[in-house]
């Protein structure tokens, strides 16, 4: 007996016919390599049939997803990754919805320089500017997780930083005597 009957002979002593055929997918064993190549040839079929079909708002959505799933997998790791910087994913937000630096910043309410500066790293966001993508994103990118980006950045920052940290340590005295 194939292990999909089986596995149907399991599943019908509890379900009907219709709710085994609504939630499950059964393999059959025995498929071989050339029907698999077959199906494989006719999903890609559909899938570029699918992409083409897709209005410019859906692929729009759908590259704010990746970002946003990115996003979500790089919240998850310990590491501070330069590719994961707020200038960088700034700059994969602005080339995602295909404007020019004048036309963004001007959406955002900010002069053009200061975009220039922040997607160059070269001037710190404010919690400010994460409202306003929140807003410039429809809120698929939220504000806290501009916020988690820069907070990763800069505690990676605070953590390396040591020439900083020994010119700011030269102005402190009767630091505290511990222990």
């Amino acid at each position: 007996m194939k292990k999909s009957e089986k596995m149907y002979a399991k599943l019908s002593a509890r379900l009907t016919d219709e709710e085994i055929v609504d939630g499950y997918l059964f393999n059959d064993d025995e498929v071989s390599a050339e029907e698999r190549e077959v199906d494989h040839q006719e999903f890609l079929a559909l899938r570029m049939k699918r992409l083409s079909e897709m209005t410019e708002g859906e692929k729009l959505f759908g590259r704010l997803m990746k970002l946003k799933y990115r996003m979500q997998d790089y919240f998850e790791t310990k590491e501070f990754d330069p590719a994961y910087s707020f200038a960088r994913l700034l700059k994969g937000y602005s080339s995602i919805i295909n404007r020019s630096n004048k036309e963004f910043a001007k959406d955002l309410g900010l002069h053009h320089s200061k975009l220039s500066r922040l997607l160059n790293g070269k001037e710190k966001p404010n919690v400010e500017l994460m409202y306003r993508l929140d807003k410039h994103s429809n809120g698929e990118l939220p504000a806290h997780y501009w916020w988690r980006l820069y907070a990763k950045e800069f505690e990676h920052t605070i953590m390396n930083d040591q020439e900083k940290r020994a010119e700011e340590s030269k102005r402190v005295s009767n630091a505290l005597r511990t222990g």
